[in-house]
């Protein structure tokens, strides 16, 4: 993998929250380059300028409630067929994404069909990248 980018628009404010993004940042560290960019919550459409400057020709993964959804291996596979490119994963405030950034993703994501915090689904959508990677890696932590 190139880069992997997680842009989260605000600060995770929960101390649970930002103690489990910590750790499972710290241990995808091993699988190359992890960033982690938080840009400031402002109104929806200057959160997307923002965004879309940050993105550049990344491959623009977009956390919406219409998007695909994928098992963990499915999830697994689509990160190894895309390993020769910078995945940036994009999840919005409590207002959302705008227009421009959900046309410029190159894949709209869902984690669940279920309603969750933004703020819960950085921890989810980390967890599962690390998952992702075990799974690559034939590790035993997926089980």
């Amino acid at each position: 993998m190139k880069m992997i980018k997680l842009i989260f628009v605000g600060k995770t404010k929960e101390k649970f929250l930002q103690e489990g993004i910590s750790e499972f940042a710290k241990r995808l560290e091993i699988f190359g380059k992890f960033r982690i960019i938080e840009i400031k919550d402002s109104n929806v459409e200057g959160e997307g300028r923002k965004i879309i400057e940050i993105l550049k020709d990344d491959y623009a993964v977009v956390l919406a409630v219409e998007g695909k959804e994928f098992s963990s291996e499915e999830f697994a596979d689509f990160l190894k067929r895309n390993n020769d490119k910078n995945i940036s994963f994009v999840i919005g405030s409590a207002n959302g994404l705008s227009e421009n950034v959900l046309n410029r993703a190159n894949l709209k994501l869902s984690l669940s069909r279920m309603t969750l915090t933004h703020e819960m689904a950085r921890l989810f959508l980390i967890e599962q990248i690390y998952r992702a990677f075990m799974i690559i890696k034939g590790k035993k932590y997926h089980k």
